[in-house]
């Protein structure tokens, strides 16, 4: 951020996707986290250093919403924006999982500034860093790539300002944007009622799924027209079916698969809101036949990857994002989202792991709920070949990321067809 520029000076205007988050956030929520291993020697001030450094990197970590009701929400910098670190002894702790609850369980304040904080889980030679960010700033590609810089940071590189990052809806939609052929999602015949939040009912949990199976599936993905995701949506919709007393066998499973922005339009990774969440429905019956969930997925996701097909999901609910009433904004939540399983999955981290004498050795992420109830989320990163998973519900499903670690290593075994 430009030392230069005065505290209260405009920024830019908040997209309708990053009002949806602020407006509606009082109401359901709109945070998330992210969680860091990482060995090698440090201290708790170089940390503390590094998140200063970084701070000056990302313009929205410097910015306060304006909240006048006669202006429109702009984002202005504030020039006493510090990201607050709270700090606890690692070898106190016999559950990382408690932390991380502790750190979601908590959402921000319309008055906190910045929207952004750490949690460092210390000690000499192995630390955990946490981080939680409010929506409207930033998303998990975004945050994951924060904890790069301060990595970074820590092993002593210098890093640049980065520019202030687009709106996703500047993004996508042009002028000359053709309408793509996607297949639009649909929403729910009945609003579904927001889940009751409390850290006494949030329940997470994690699983390193080992590298000869998370090979095998990537592997085994390609040979059958389909991806990673499709293959994890295809598992996790199963182990819905299987584990599940609430829903019927033909009501069909809706997922809801976070797609970023950037990646097809050559843009950095600094924070901002720059992702879709289309929720899909599939039928998941016992004897639904496990790739060809896989590929269904897939086929619905594909044609939304492409600027065309972003522009074309961004206009079904342009409407009523341009003209935010909270009534409508729940009720994108309750019908239009209302997702059984979120999977917002970071893919193959895209950056080395080795940060000078620093080891990036786990990412576990993104923790994020719509708030909806009976909602599954699971975050999904891969690092070191090994696909991370991350479970987050106030209502989880028995044995969910068991189930569909079974329904993943039985599928694997099973040969090609002729």
């Amino acid at each position: 951020m430009n030392t230069d520029t005065q505290s209260g000076s405009f920024l830019r205007a908040l997209g309708p996707l990053e009002s949806y988050a602020w407006l509606i956030d009082p109401i359901s929520p709109k945070h998330f986290t992210i969680t860091a291993e990482v060995t090698g020697s440090t201290s708790v001030d170089a940390w503390a250093a590094a998140l200063h450094a970084v701070q000056s990197r990302h313009p929205l970590i410097n910015a306060r919403v304006n909240t006048d009701s006669s202006q429109p929400l702009h984002f202005v910098y504030d020039s006493s924006a510090k990201i607050p670190l709270r700090v606890v002894r690692l070898d106190k702790l016999t559950d990382i999982e408690q932390e991380i609850k502790r750190e979601f369980s908590a959402p921000f304040g319309t008055g906190d500034i910045p929207l952004l904080r750490a949690a460092l889980l210390y000690s000499d030679t192995r630390c955990v860093i946490i981080m939680t960010s409010h929506h409207s700033i930033a998303d998990g590609l975004s945050l994951t790539h924060f904890i790069r810089d301060v990595l970074d940071s820590l092993a002593g590189k210098v890093l640049v300002t980065l520019p202030l990052q687009p709106t996703v809806e500047d993004i996508c939609i042009k002028a000359d944007t053709p309408v793509a052929s996607i297949n639009i999602p649909t929403g729910t015949s009945t609003p579904v009622p927001y889940t009751e939040r409390s850290l006494a009912k949030l329940n997470i949990f994690r699983r390193r799924l080992s590298p000869e199976l998370s090979s095998g599936i990537r592997l085994r993905a390609k040979k059958e027209n389909t991806t990673v995701h499709g293959a994890l949506a295809a598992a996790f919709a199963l182990a819905f079916t299987r584990t599940s007393t609430a829903i019927n066998s033909n009501t069909p499973v809706r997922i809801c698969t976070p797609i970023d922005a950037r990646k097809f339009f050559a843009l950095d990774y600094g924070l901002s809101f720059s992702e879709l969440f289309p929720t899909y429905g599939y039928d998941a019956r016992l004897t639904t036949k496990f790739w060809d969930l896989a590929r269904a997925v897939t086929d619905d996701l594909q044609p939304v990857r492409t600027q065309q097909g972003m522009a074309t999901v961004i206009n079904q609910f342009q409407d009523f994002m341009n003209n935010p009433e909270l009534n409508r904004l729940i009720n994108f939540d309750k019908q239009s989202c209302a997702p059984d399983i979120l999977i917002s999955n970071l893919g193959i981290l895209p950056f080395s792991s080795q940060f000078g004498e620093l080891t990036l050795e786990s990412v576990w992420g993104p923790n994020v709920l719509i708030g909806t109830e009976g909602e599954q989320t699971i975050g999904v990163a891969t690092l070191h070949d090994t696909i991370h998973l991350i479970h987050t519900s106030y209502k989880p499903l028995p044995d969910f990321l068991n189930t569909a670690e079974e329904i993943l290593t039985s599928v694997l075994d099973e040969k090609l067809p002729a």
